[in-house]
C-alpha cells in the first residue's frame, strides 16, 4: 500500500515519520492486514532508509505494527480474544486516568471537552469517519492528560494504536446508533458535579459499549477470528 506524506521539514525524519504512520493507524487510513513496504515510503519522500526502519521498528516494538516477509511490515490482524484482552487493560488504565483526573477538572478543561463533544457529534451527523475518531481520541486524551501522569497516557494511547484501525471498519457510513445517548455527555455532566464515581462509571460505560458492539459487528461480518 502506498503512503502519501507531506514533504519532509527540518525536523527529525524519523520522528515525523513515526507520527504520520501512526497517525494514518489511528485514524483508519491504515486497516488490519495492510502492508507497508521500506521502498514505497523511502520513494515517497526521498529519504534513506535508515529513519523510515526506525520508525517501523518502533511501531513494530509498540505493536502497532507487525513484521511481514521481505522488508515490509504490516498492521496487526487481531483475534477476538486479543481484542477483549486490550479492552480489560483498557478498562483499568482508563478509570484510573480518569479518577485521578477529576481532581483536576478545570471549568475550562470541562468546557474544552465540550466543544470537542460538539464538534464529534456535528461529524457524526455528517457520517465523516476520520473526524469522529480524531475528536473521540482527543476528548479521552484531554481528560487523561488532566490527571498529570505522562507515563501513563503514553501507555493507554499504545492500546488505542493497537486497536484503532479496526474501528475504521465501525465508523464506515451508516454509522451506529448509540443507545442510551452518548457517554461523553454522562461524563461531561459528571465533571460538572465532581461526582468521581459517575465519571468512572460513564469511562467505563463507554469502553464496554463500544467494545461489545465492535467486536459483535467485526465477528457478524468475518472480520475476526
Amino acid at each position: 500500500m502506498t503512503i502519501n506524506l507531506a514533504p519532509m521539514q527540518r525536523e527529525n525524519m524519523t520522528a515525523r515519520i513515526y507520527r504520520e504512520i501512526k497517525q494514518k493507524i489511528m485514524m483508519g487510513e491504515l486497516r488490519p492486514g495492510d502492508t507497508i513496504t521500506l521502498r514505497s515510503i523511502t520513494d515517497t519522500l526521498g529519504v534513506s532508509q535508515t529513519p523510515v526502519r526506525e520508525a517501523l521498528l518502533q511501531l513494530v516494538s509498540e505493536r502497532a505494527l507487525a513484521l511481514s516477509p521481505g522488508k515490509s511490515v504490516k498492521v496487526p490482524e487481531l483475534t477476538v480474544a486479543q481484542l477483549q484482552e486490550l479492552r480489560s487493560i483498557r478498562l483499568e488504565l482508563e478509570c484510573f486516568a480518569a479518577r485521578r483526573a477529576v481532581p483536576h477538572a478545570t471549568p475550562a478543561l470541562i468546557a474544552e471537552l465540550r466543544r470537542i463533544h460538539a464538534s464529534l457529534m456535528d461529524s457524526r451527523r455528517q457520517q465523516l469517519m476520520a473526524p469522529v475518531l480524531a475528536r473521540n481520541f482527543d476528548f479521552h486524551f484531554a481528560l487523561y492528560s488532566a490527571a498529570q501522569m505522562p507515563h501513563l497516557l503514553s501507555m493507554i494511547e499504545n492500546l488505542w494504536v493497537q486497536t484503532a484501525s479496526y474501528l475504521s471498519y465501525l465508523y464506515t457510513p451508516p454509522f451506529p446508533v448509540l443507545p442510551n445517548g452518548h457517554p461523553h455527555e454522562g461524563i461531561i455532566a459528571a465533571l460538572e458535579a465532581g461526582d468521581t464515581e459517575a465519571v468512572v462509571r460513564e469511562i467505563r460505560r463507554d469502553i464496554e459499549g463500544h467494545g461489545e458492539f465492535l467486536i459483535r459487528y467485526l465477528t457478524e461480518h468475518g472480520l475476526v477470528k
